[in-house]
């Protein structure tokens, strides 16, 4: 894994596990002072924001860092970014007044109960927000301001968590007296960002004033549009198919088991945060490789993508799975309790999902967006089809199972497409010792739970069967010639 790979990572890193663990605060502060269903109501409506952020954006910030990443085009960044600005609020707008002029249906079908349109107001300006700040860091990330991609980041999560404990004051306070407050201020930091964001472009033209790619290099708005149109559709068939289930599950068992259900996605989503890190950076480097031709060297940084997520997803992955259902009532309230095959079942969706993040991005450089976006509509037909047949009867754990069942299939998928693109095989010899591994480093965790089966577990065995569980893993890596950790810890 090249210098900047590890560098780049390390910045990214920093602001997206400082808003994980600010995430996970969130939840037991959140769940004691809200009703279970007024928690559901709020972790729905986190998840229609992001359901709806790929149609207000259109996809550009990925098409901003695939055309305006050259230093040769930072000259035309602050009149692209103007234009493209322009068209993102033209397409909130009329997002915004369809689903207002709907309120009362969209309510419904979000939070599956009367007297909910009164949240649709907050959620539009959440959207306003995430929107704001999503196009701002990808013109950043494009012109190599990854610390300033970094700090905004780390600041939205700062302010998140801050506002939560302001508004909320310590006592009982229902979400729809403070969503909305909680959402203007998240607007306010989002155009914040957006100027500064602009002066920053601004400042870099006056820089490179005489090293301007010409502008026939850079995409016309037919070339545009062509670019994000699968890829809009992509990301809203990928959301269908992680959120789905929540929206079933609401229409089916209401607002207090989707609270349950998406805790528990909350602690399993944890490992999330590896492939998300190591997609940011890893998309801009093998874009490099592939426009040079070099596809052996895509292959090989793939491939090592791979195994250091797998290296680091899998074990924490199993620890969740296992503490999980004695963990969540502990930090939450006794309400919050779900079975061991939900959190397994989540943990798996979650490493399959990133697994499959890591090889859609050679199939997307290859000009495959068609066939991603069929892999993408048969994983959320597949998905929607096992939730139909199995949340009715199982509940959380029916959708838990579709997802991972679909999850796994799009790896299925993703992993011969990748073979056809690029001269790669998926590294199972390479994973061998990893799986054999962190299978090793759970059993700590696993038998001080056996021996207290009925979650009289303490707090200092839990630590302790953690501790040792790392230090077996990494240890078992470090014996190794072929030692991930040594090479995660170069400079």
């Amino acid at each position: 894994m090249g210098a900047a790979l590890r560098g780049g990572t390390a910045l990214y890193a920093g602001a997206t596990l400082l808003d994980r663990l600010l995430g996970l605060l969130l939840l037991p502060l959140l769940t004691r002072v809200l009703t279970p269903s007024d928690y559901g109501a709020w972790t729905q409506t986190t998840v229609t924001t992001g359901v709806l952020l790929p149609v207000v954006l259109f996809a550009t910030p990925t098409a901003i860092v695939r055309w305006f990443a050259p230093p040769g085009s930072a000259t035309w960044r602050p009149g692209h970014y103007l234009s493209l600005g322009a068209f993102a609020i033209a397409l909130y707008a009329a997002c915004a007044a369809a689903l207002w002029l709907g309120r009362e249906p969209l309510a419904q079908l979000v939070y599956g109960e009367p007297g909910r349109a009164v949240l649709v107001a907050a959620m539009l300006t959440l959207l306003l927000a995430e929107a704001g700040v999503e196009f701002a860091n990808a013109w950043l990330r494009a012109a190599g301001h990854l610390a300033w991609v970094a700090g905004v980041l780390a600041v939205r999560s700062a302010l998140r968590f801050g506002l939560v404990v302001l508004l909320l004051g310590g006592g009982d306070a229902p979400l729809a007296g403070w969503l909305g407050r909680y959402a203007a201020a998240q607007a306010a930091w989002a155009g914040l960002v957006l100027v500064a964001a602009y002066l920053a472009l601004r400042q870099g033209a006056a820089a490179v004033a005489n090293t301007a790619l010409p502008p026939a290099s850079l995409p016309g708005w037919r070339a545009l549009l062509a670019f994000c149109g699968p890829l809009v559709l992509l990301a809203l068939f990928t959301t269908f198919n992680t959120a789905f289930d929540r929206f079933l599950l609401v229409r089916l068992l209401g607002l207090d088991t989707v609270a349950v259900y998406a805790a528990a996605s909350s602690l399993c989503s944890i490992p999330a945060v590896f492939y998300a890190v190591l997609g940011f950076t890893l998309f801009p480097l093998l874009a490099a490789r592939w426009g040079e031709g070099r596809r052996d060297e895509a292959a090989r940084l793939t491939s090592m993508a791979l195994q250091v997520f797998v290296f680091l997803c899998l074990p924490l992955a199993l620890a969740l799975a296992l503490a999980g259902p004695v963990l969540l009532p502990r930090i939450t309230t006794a309400a919050f309790h779900a079975p061991f095959p939900v959190f397994a079942l989540l943990g798996l969706s979650v490493a399959a999902f990133g697994v499959y993040q890591i090889l859609l991005y050679a199939l997307l450089l290859d000009g495959r967006s068609h066939q991603v976006l069929w892999l993408a509509m048969c994983a959320a037909a597949i998905n929607a089809l096992l939730n139909l047949l199995l949340a009715p009867r199982w509940g959380a754990v029916g959708a838990a199972a579709a997802a991972a069942a679909a999850n796994t299939l799009m790896v299925v998928w993703a992993t011969r497409w990748a073979g056809r693109v690029m001269p790669w095989r998926f590294p199972w010899a390479a994973l061998r010792p990893v799986l054999a591994g962190s299978v090793l480093a759970a059993a700590p965790l696993a038998l001080v739970l056996a021996w207290q089966p009925q979650g009289a577990t303490a707090w200092a065995a839990f630590a302790a069967a953690l501790a040792l569980g790392a230090a077996v893993h990494f240890g078992l890596d470090w014996a190794r010639p072929q030692s991930l950790t040594r090479m995660l810890l170069q400079r």
